[in-house]
């Protein structure tokens, strides 16, 4: 039957419309579930007030994964399960002490870096300061530590590794990052400091430094007690499925790093990050959404010693890699989104616009031609896989919260936590029916 074009022309735009609202009705359905029903707050209490810290190789660790996966069972996940890796040995902390002996003789705020030797007893020397820049300069200081706890104020970083062990220095002070007596914790295999290392307040490596400027050597007494466990142990990644409607096997992995340090319960850092990976599962299920593409969740462990798990990952997965449309990583503590980085690949920068359109509500997320270093999805990134970290509202992320002992439920901004969750899950949702993002 023939029709004028007037009325060829509203079944087209009545048609047009129809299609942008389905195109937006999956991201609006996944942003309002998330604000209604979100379960992220329950879920950081019992990560981080039940289970606590999650140093890997710990059973802190063991039992986060076993709570891990039965939330993702229960929000409809397949084929959860452990992925194993060999860690070595894992270390354990014990207790950490030091004095001054003259001065003021009062107690140093110290704690051990992990993943190297205690002192084996308590040991008392003079402090001597390392405070080079050249390799050339870092030499020549080696010989007058010998049989010092050395303060190691900085030092460059082409040094040997065991350079001060093989030195004779009776220990190593390394100096906290934050001020305000909060300490930072660092380490993994293969570290720059193998033995017989702590991390001082820098209020407290200061007190150390006046004394030297006046001419006063200062002498402690140190006994770090922690070390590794006598035999070579496994570590594992949590890995689950969520399937797409598309049998290509094509997928997005959205993953955290539910390992975190032992000073305090990993809230930011990176419990947040966890819950909101683990929020997005939930909300596409309990949505009755199905992607094109299948939606993996990875929990890595071994982050924060060198992105072990992630690299264990990649290296199980390399088979399947040319099947990952993008993974998203989320690990910047608990602020609202504010943009992603396009890695500065111009192909991959139209596809973040496009995805990330439907979450004009939630704030402007804009697109920077950028890159985000320092978390899992460089892993992925380096193997040439487009991956992607959100740049977030650091509050005082970087400040206090991460790798310190009042990384605490406290310090989460739980509205903003809400507006990552949905940002993440817009986002995710336009990768996982997108158009295939160039390699």
């Amino acid at each position: 039957m023939a029709c004028s074009l007037p009325l060829m022309l509203m079944s087209a735009l009545f048609a047009a419309n129809a299609l942008a609202a389905d195109a937006t009705a999956p991201p609006q359905a996944l942003a309002a579930e998330i604000a209604a029903r979100s379960g992220m707050q329950r879920n950081l209490e019992e990560l981080c007030d039940d289970i606590g810290p999650r140093m890997t190789g710990s059973q802190g660790l063991q039992r986060a994964q076993e709570w891990a996966m039965r939330k993702l069972a229960s929000y409809g996940a397949s084929q959860v399960h452990l992925e194993a890796y060999e860690l070595g040995r894992p270390w354990q902390r014990g207790p950490a002490q030091a004095r001054l002996l003259n001065a003021s003789a009062i107690q140093l705020n110290v704690m051990q870096k992990a993943w190297t030797e205690g002192t084996h007893g308590t040991i008392r020397a003079d402090v001597a300061l390392l405070d080079v820049k050249t390799l050339a300069d870092f030499n020549a200081a080696l010989p007058k530590l010998k049989g010092k706890i050395v303060l190691a104020e900085s030092a460059p970083r082409e040094a040997p590794k065991q350079a001060l062990r093989e030195a004779g220095v009776a220990a190593v002070l390394q100096v906290s990052a934050k001020s305000d007596g909060l300490q930072d914790m660092w380490g993994g295999p293969g570290q720059r400091y193998d033995s017989n290392a702590a991390i001082i307040t820098r209020e407290h490596a200061n007190l150390l430094k006046r004394l030297l400027a006046r001419g006063i050597t200062p002498r402690i007494e140190l006994n770090l007690q922690g070390g590794f466990a006598p035999k070579p142990a496994k570590a594992y990644n949590v890995v689950a499925d969520f399937p797409g409607s598309d049998a290509s096997g094509e997928m997005v992995i959205i993953g955290a790093h539910l390992d975190s340090w032992d000073l305090s319960s990993g809230a930011t850092d990176n419990g947040a990050g966890v819950v909101t990976v683990l929020e997005v599962m939930r909300a596409m299920r309990a949505s009755g959404l199905q992607p094109k593409r299948s939606l993996r969740v990875v929990l890595f462990s071994g982050e924060e010693q060198g992105l072990l798990g992630s690299k264990a990952y990649v290296e199980t997965h390399r088979n399947e890699l040319d099947r990952i449309q993008s993974v998203i990583v989320q690990d910047a503590g608990s602020g609202r989104i504010l943009a992603f980085p396009d890695m500065e690949v111009e192909g991959w920068y139209g596809p973040l616009v496009a995805a990330l359109a439907p979450t004009k509500a939630l704030g402007e997320i804009d697109v920077h031609y950028a890159k985000g270093f320092g978390s899992d999805h460089e892993t992925f990134f380096k193997l040439g896989i487009p991956a992607f970290t959100p740049m977030q509202d650091t509050r005082d992320y970087r400040s206090h919260t991460q790798h310190s002992q009042v990384d605490t439920l406290e310090h989460i901004d739980h509205a903003a936590l809400v507006q990552a969750a949905q940002v993440t899950a817009i986002l995710a949702w336009g990768l996982l029916n997108g158009e295939r993002l160039p390699r």
